[in-house]
Order: structure tokens, then sequence, then C-alpha cells
């Protein structure tokens, strides 16, 4: 199992101030045993705490101080032209020597045709995205007119999604599915069967989770933490509508967060052992890869380093590799 630091930045704190603390958190990961960075893309309507715009800028400066890994975790697919889109990510795979895997997600309907993406439906929005860019990606090799991705192929192209055919486009037009926090653990488990079901012969699978996640040494403690910490992120989603979403989806339903840090919750909240057990029932059901937010808005700099200190001393060595 691999791990990745999932950076929330937020709308409500100044940029620059939250990249200067998340820079020290990134070197303190990079030495727990944490492979890679991802960022992720919101428009919002109000504050809100996390995910910003242009997470490929964001990404094109961490090259630059971070020898991690860097990922989107997710664009979405609804605010990208397929060609830009295909440019910039050859050019952050340049900056960082081929080090950019790209999570795509739909997105939400409001951004369709508003910033440049494809004005089509859903599915055909999503086919459309990959399509271009993976085509802009070939017939950039060797044309010396535009640059290239270095990784042969382009980057590896993450799907996220909940429906049925994301696992479908995942396994056959991309390479990997990616869950998004507020995904229940019995959606991530179907997704990842249904993912697994259809992954070509041969083909190495590839998915990856986000969660929050807050380690303690104690279990009243973390959860305690969370409940403080993670409220903003918690009621954020709650809002949407898209906190522990379940299996079958009913739009007209809003979910609520009955249980946002106890164990039904999609959340790695507890001693090592408590998310230790979560993990290995990640591991079990096909997740490779877990990106872990520990450093959301409003969390303090002190919290996340405790985190990630068990993260060192108990995840990667049990778990990871």
């Amino acid at each position: 199992m691999r791990f990745g630091f999932a950076l929330d930045f937020g709308s409500t704190l100044p940029f620059a101030e939250r990249m200067r603390t998340g820079v020290p958190l990134l070197a303190r990961a990079r030495e727990a045993g944490i492979e890679s960075v991802w960022i992720g893309e919101s428009y919002h309507h109000r504050p809100g705490p996390f995910h910003l715009p242009a997470p490929l800028l964001t990404l094109a400066h961490l090259a630059g101080v971070t020898p991690l890994r860097l990922g989107t975790g997710v664009l979405l697919a609804r605010a990208h032209h397929p060609r830009r889109l295909a440019l910039e990510a050859a050019m952050v795979d340049q900056i960082s020597e081929g080090r950019l895997t790209l999570g795509i997600g739909l997105g939400e309907d409001a951004l369709r045709g508003d910033l440049g993406g494809p004005d089509l439906p859903g599915g055909a929005a999503f086919d459309s995205l990959l399509d271009g860019v993976r085509r802009e990606w070939r017939d950039a090799v060797g044309d010396g007119l535009r640059p290239g991705p270095v990784q042969p192929g382009g980057p590896p192209i993450l799907v996220g999604g909940f429906s049925e055919a994301a696992t479908v486009r995942a396994a056959t037009a991309g390479d990997g599915w990616y869950a998004a926090t507020g995904y229940s653990d019995d959606l991530v488990r179907t997704q990842t069967a249904r993912y697994l079901e259809r992954l070509p012969a041969g083909r190495e699978p590839l998915v990856a989770a986000n969660r929050l996640c807050l380690i303690a040494a104690d279990r009243a403690t973390a959860r305690a933490r969370a409940a403080h910490h993670f409220r903003e992120v918690y009621d954020f989603y709650g809002a949407l509508g898209a906190w522990n979403l379940p299996v079958v989806y009913d739009p007209a339903a809003t979910p609520t967060p009955e249980n946002t840090v106890g164990d039904a919750a999609p959340v790695l909240v507890g001693t090592p052992d408590d998310v230790l057990a979560h993990l290995r029932r990640y591991r079990d059901w096909g997740v490779t890869d877990v990106h872990l937010r520990m450093a959301p808005v409003a969390t303090s700099a002190e919290v996340a380093l405790e985190t990630i200190a068990h993260v060192a001393e108990r995840i990667v060595p049990e778990l990871g590799g």
C-alpha cells in the first residue's frame, strides 16, 4: 500500500500563508515514508475549507520544493479544455521530471461550458476530455512544437466518480479509480470490486482513496480532536449532501453526517491500531493507495505533526510498500 498527503488550502486564509505552513509538513511526511502530495480543485460559491482553482499551478510550484510525486485529487473535467489541460499537464510533468499523476472527476453541472471545458452531458464530457488529452499527448511526441510529457504515454490518469460507469471508464480509459473523501466505505468497497471486475487482464490495478486522518495515542483524544479540527470539513460536505455517500445515490436525498468520527464514518481517526485495522480492510478490498488528509483548514500544525509521527512509526512500517 502506498501513502500520499492530500494537502488542503481553503479559500478562507491567504494562499501564501497556507503554503508556508504546508511545505514543512510535506518535508516531515516524506521522512515518514509518504510518497506523494495531492491537490484538489474547487470553485467556491461561499467561503470553503479546502481546494482552490488551478491545482496544476500549485503543483508546478511544489515540484521545486519537494521530491514527492505530485497528483491532482481531483481536477474537474467540466472546468478544462482538453488541449489546454494536456499542455499544462505536460509542462508540470516536464518541470517535475515525470512525477505527475492526474486524478480527474466530472465536477458540478454549474461548471458546464463555463471555464472552457466540454459543454456536454456528464459522461460525454468526461470521455471528450480523456480522449482529447490522450490524443494531444500522442501528437506531441517528437513534433518539436509543444512540450510532451516525460512519462511514456503521459501521466497516469485516475478517474473519479461514484457511478458504475465511472468504474468502467477507470478500467478502460484511465489508469485507476479515485475515491473522494466523502465516499462511504461501502461505496469504496463496491466501486473497487466493480473496477477490478472490468480491469483488462495483465493490467496493474490502481485504486486510490482520499481520507481524513487523525491519529493519537488514545481513541478518545483522537475522536475529540477530529470532532473539533475537522468540523468545517464535515459541515461543508454535509451542506453539499456529499458526506458518507451510499452505494445507491439518491440526488433528491441529502445524506447527513450522522457519525463523523466513529467506526461507520469514512475517516481514519483513532489510535494507530484503529487506523491500521481500517487500512487493512481497504487493502483487502483492493485499495492500493491512500491519500491522507492530515492537515485540513482549522487543523493545527501540532496535531498534523503528531499524526505524521504515528504514520512514520506504525502505519508505513506495517503497511507501506
